[in-house]
Parts: structure tokens; sequence; C-alpha cells
């Protein structure tokens, strides 16, 4: 690439496992674009009120095929952060449908070692990345990403609380009470406070893809028992709007790219933010062949001598 070129910056890629969750997070981009890759099919748009670029995936249930997904997604668009957004279970009384969790922890919860006599557990567990996670913090304070919840999707009568909690990631669907899961999840992984299907596996491929990656769930059952009622009643469409709602608000609200740091709030460098440089471009600068890099930064224009190699 020729020396001061500019390059855009990658989008935020959000996540869903399923149609509703999709079509929550849809309802917040601006035109809408399709995009396919290798037949799998994305749409690409806009932040409603934020001029943030965002592209949208549905991947299917289960760890397994979100790692792979996420793989594919950082591959294709360089992203500069990737969130999962989507409908979970809680675990706890005081975490009740249509409250958010943003998770500070994912913890893999299949893992173990079985013998004879007993079952030892093995888990894995990863954290988000420090930018995304203070970002969340301070965009969801009070009650004003509320505003972003669709209408006929929010309940006056009780306004949704955000957690800021871990959250555990497997392949099963808790639906009860009295199961040996529930039981594993209250004693190993006491605080826990929701379950889903796949946040272990965009944590496992954000680690291998060195790309930053957040979860954030709408509470749509108890995983109690009474899940399809709850399901029937429209829980899951007004779990997926919040969660919706409150991915939208933290993605508007990440630092520019004009901030001298990355989207996700890294320190500037010694020289701070530039204002003349657009937030949506990243200047490149190369050496040419004899050593010589021509960069324009700041307004002012500096030019480095390196070592003349012999041409070949």
């Amino acid at each position: 690439m020729p020396a001061g070129e500019f390059r855009p910056v990658g989008p935020v890629v959000v996540l869903t496992a399923i149609g509703l969750e999709y079509e929550a997070v849809r309802a917040h981009l601006v035109a809408p674009r399709r995009t396919v890759h290798e037949e799998t099919w994305f749409e690409e748009g806009e932040v409603t009120g934020a001029e943030r670029r965002v592209v949208l995936g549905e991947v299917g249930a289960g760890n397994v095929r979100t790692a792979a997904f996420t793989e594919r997604v950082r591959a294709r668009f360089a992203p500069r952060a990737i969130i999962f957004v989507g409908v979970a279970g809680s675990l706890k009384p005081d975490v009740r449908l249509g409250d958010v969790v943003v998770a500070d922890k994912v913890y893999a919860y299949d893992g173990s070692k079985h013998v004879p006599d007993a079952e030892f557990a093995r888990p894995a567990a990863w954290e988000p990345a420090h930018g995304l996670l203070q970002a969340a913090k301070h965009s969801l304070r009070g009650s004003a990403w509320t505003e972003r919840v669709r209408p006929g999707l929010f309940r006056p009568d009780r306004r949704p609380e955000v957690h800021i909690k871990p959250i555990a990631a497997g392949e099963t669907v808790l639906n009860s009470m009295n199961s040996w899961l529930r039981e594993r999840l209250t004693t190993v992984f006491n605080d826990a406070v929701a379950v889903e299907m796949e946040s272990a596996g965009l944590a496992t491929a954000g680690v291998f893809g060195k790309v930053d990656v957040l979860t954030i769930r709408g509470i749509s059952d108890g995983a109690d028992g009474d899940k399809g009622p709850a399901d029937a009643g429209g829980s899951q469409h007004t779990a997926a709007a919040h969660a919706a709602a409150a991915a939208m608000t933290v993605i508007a609200a990440l630092p520019g790219d004009d901030s001298g740091g990355s989207a996700t709030g890294r320190e500037p460098g010694p020289h701070g933010s530039s204002a003349e440089i657009p937030p949506s471009l990243r200047q490149i600068n190369r050496a040419d062949r004899k050593g010589v890099v021509n960069a324009v930064q700041h307004g002012n224009q500096t030019i480095n001598y390196g070592s003349q190699a012999t041409d070949r």
C-alpha cells in the first residue's frame, strides 16, 4: 500500500443465535444491506443515532458453531470488536425477566473428569476486553439506554435492570430447578447469574483471533421448568429487544478512533488525538524499497531515512 494511504477501520460485528434475536438487532440498523461471504449471509448498516458501522450475522445455537462462525467473521471483516446479543435463562431470583446481563466473565461449565465414584469439575473461564466492559458499565448506567427499546416491547411497570455479572455457557438447554446441571451451576459456578449456549465459543475464538469480544443477554426465562409458558407469553421477544437496545447503546458509546486509541478504549499515544483525521479512517505508512518513510500527522511532515539497501 502506498505511503499515506488510508484504510477503513473495521466494523463492530454483532452475532445472534436465532432469528428473533437477529431481528431485534436489525431494527436498530439504518439501511441494512446484504453481504454474502462464502455462502454466509450478513447485513451491514449503521447504528441508529450514531456513525457506527455494524455487521450482523445469525450463527445458530451452540458454542462450536459460534467459535467457527466467529473466526469466519474475524477473517472476513477484521472487526474492531465482536458482541454476541441474545436471550438467556436466569440462575438468580433477583435477575428477572427482561433484565439485561453483560458478562464480566464467561464460564464453560461442561469440562470435567469422571472417576468411578466422583466427578471433578474442569471448567474454563474468560473475561471480556477491559475497554468493552468499561463502555458497557458507563453507557448502561441509569435508564437512558431503555429509550432504544422498540415500542411495545418495553414494560413501563418495571424498568429492566442491567447486571454486570458472570454467565455460564454449555451445550444444554436448562429448564429445571432440580436437575444435576442446576445443582452443578449452583455449587460450582455460584456467581453465574445466567445460562446460555454460545459465549464459550465466542470467547475461545476471540482469544485465538486476538479480537475483543463481549456478551450481552436479555433474560427470557428462569431456567426453572416454566420456559414454555414464558416463551409463549412473548418473553423471548422482550428479552431480545432489551439486549439489542443495550448492545446498540454500548456500540454507540465506544470511543472514536480520533481519540488516538482503539475502539475499545485503550489509552491514546503520547500525541493524543488528531481532529484532522476522520474517525472512520486509519493512516498506514510504509517504507519504500530504500527504507524511506514519508508521513504527515497533525499538520507536520516527517521524513525518516533508513539504511540504503541494494536493489535486487
